[in-house]
């Protein structure tokens, strides 16, 4: 999973697809690259693929399943994106200009697909959950998966100051982990269970 990291030039809430661009082998070829959008229950409600066919139908770009070009897609700063590839070597580049302010993200519905929107690493103990019942057991969680899907590490929050003076991010043990990062557009799928909680990435120092 991975998130765009640069808003457009002349924009300042939104990420257009034009501006992602795959790089790498294999990425021209059909079904090279796809990128999904995904719903609150990991499910996809859009999916658009990268076509090169310049030599045939001067057909360049991102396209629908139907293999028609598609514009005017937008993504928010830190939408979390699930993107899959024929080739381990293929990557996805964004292009405009870096966001200076912090960027929080609502966890819709309780959950969504987001990441790190910015192109330096981020430490887990900067990332902050903010609003309702994120200081309950299990009110905010961040999931990191692998290449199938599969969560590989958790991270739950926690707000025990009142009691054992536990803050901050936990790993299943309900210990406080330090050293976790985040490299540049890395996704992540985060849970909550409240709609209105929201996940607050912090703007890099330039």
């Amino acid at each position: 999973m991975m998130t765009p990291q640069f808003i457009s030039i002349g924009e300042s809430s939104s990420i257009s697809l034009d501006s992602l661009k795959p790089v790498g082998e294999d990425v021209d070829t059909e079904g090279g690259v796809n990128i999904q959008v995904l719903n609150a229950f990991g499910v996809t409600v859009n999916q658009y693929l990268w076509i090169d066919w310049s030599a045939d139908d001067d057909i360049v770009g991102w396209c629908d399943g139907n293999f028609e070009l598609v514009s005017g897609v937008t993504f928010e700063p830190g939408q979390g994106l699930w993107v899959q590839g024929t080739s381990a070597g293929a990557s996805v580049q964004s292009a405009g200009k870096v966001g200076t302010s912090d960027v929080t993200i609502q966890l819709r519905r309780g959950a969504t697909a987001t990441g790190n929107p910015f192109p330096v690493t981020i430490a887990l103990q900067d990332i902050l959950p903010i609003g309702e019942d994120v200081d309950t057991e299990g009110g905010v969680n961040i999931q990191v998966l692998n290449a199938y899907g599969v969560t590989v590490n958790q991270y739950l929050w926690i707000d025990w100051s009142a009691d054992d003076d536990i803050v901050g991010w936990c790993d299943g043990n309900f210990e406080l982990v330090s050293g976790v990062t985040f490299e540049p557009g890395q996704g992540l799928w985060v849970q909550g269970t409240s709609s209105d909680a929201y996940l607050r990435f912090p703007a890099p120092e330039l």
